[in-house]
């Protein structure tokens, strides 16, 4: 699974969506992008490479983005009057500088929540596996010693 970094407006905890004209009409504003009509994707091509941005459901996204590709995106979200936000709910104002934006505060309790879940699970699955383990061996062996007293005493 990729890294993914997304173009996105918030406000009051509540995703504002931004429309596929706006984010057509910030990229003609902002130039060196370029709207691609079939795969309703945006393309930056720079001297690093392209920059490829997806348009689905009110938001812009790119999925495992190299570091030089933050900048045009920041360059956008300004435009749109959005951010640039990541996977583990970070915004970014640079390269360099991240902070959690407070619209995102209740989506990152409910990620730990969720993290803290699977890991409680997973620590119960290990629990359950590993006395399994020592079961399969120990009651053998518990009844392998108890048989030989047994032929010892005979």
């Amino acid at each position: 699974m990729g890294y993914h970094l997304t173009i996105l407006r918030s406000a009051n905890e509540k995703q504002i969506p931004i429309t596929l004209n706006e984010a057509r009409d910030a990229a003609l504003k902002l130039g060196g992008w370029e709207f691609m009509q079939s795969t309703s994707t945006f393309e930056f091509k720079g001297n690093s490479g392209s920059c490829t941005l997806w348009y689905d459901s009110g938001e812009l996204w790119a999925k495992t983005p190299e570091s030089w590709e933050l900048e045009p995106m920041l360059a956008l979200a300004r435009i749109l009057k959005a951010r640039v936000r990541g996977d583990e709910f970070e915004t970014y104002d640079s390269l360099e500088k991240t902070y959690f934006h407070p619209d995102d505060r209740s989506l990152r309790h409910e990620a730990e929540a969720r993290s803290k879940a699977i890991i409680s699970k997973s620590t119960l699955d290990q629990r359950l596996i590993r006395n399994g383990i020592v079961g399969f061996f120990f009651v053998p062996a518990s009844v392998g010693d108890w048989v030989g007293k047994w032929f010892e005493k005979q």
